[in-house]
């Protein structure tokens, strides 16, 4: 499914008083937005391939990257939080002294190779 641009001419309305609230919200429906798209299409997948027999989920959480793999996750993961975090970059510049690497990550509800290729 394409998504459709959405080009804005102008000035961008302010709805919040705060200084970055407002790009803080763009960011987080926007990332609601991309999360939904990926979780429909891994739930089709999984059922698409349960259908021809195989079982998608249990593999996925069974799996264990290599090393090789856990780094290149990693630095896809830190390129993503660069493309998330732009717009208040934009705004307020990179902080100092945060870099990318020093962010907190829970384990959240991720799946263990997932969680796994994080600590790694």
């Amino acid at each position: 499914m394409a998504r459709i641009p959405m080009h804005h001419r102008g000035k961008r309305p302010r709805f919040f008083p705060t200084a970055g609230m407002d790009e803080m919200v763009s960011m987080m429906v926007e990332l609601t937005a991309e999360v939904w798209v990926l979780r429909n299409r891994l739930q089709i997948l999984e059922k698409v391939a349960a259908e021809q027999g195989l079982d998608l989920s249990s593999r996925i959480e069974a799996y264990v990257p290599s090393p090789a793999e856990a780094e290149q996750f990693a630095a896809e993961r830190q390129q993503m939080i660069a493309n998330v975090l732009r717009a208040l970059e934009a705004e307020f510049g990179a902080p100092a002294d945060a870099p990318p690497d020093t962010l907190v990550d829970d384990g959240g509800a991720a799946p263990a190779a997932h969680r796994q290729s994080q600590a790694a």
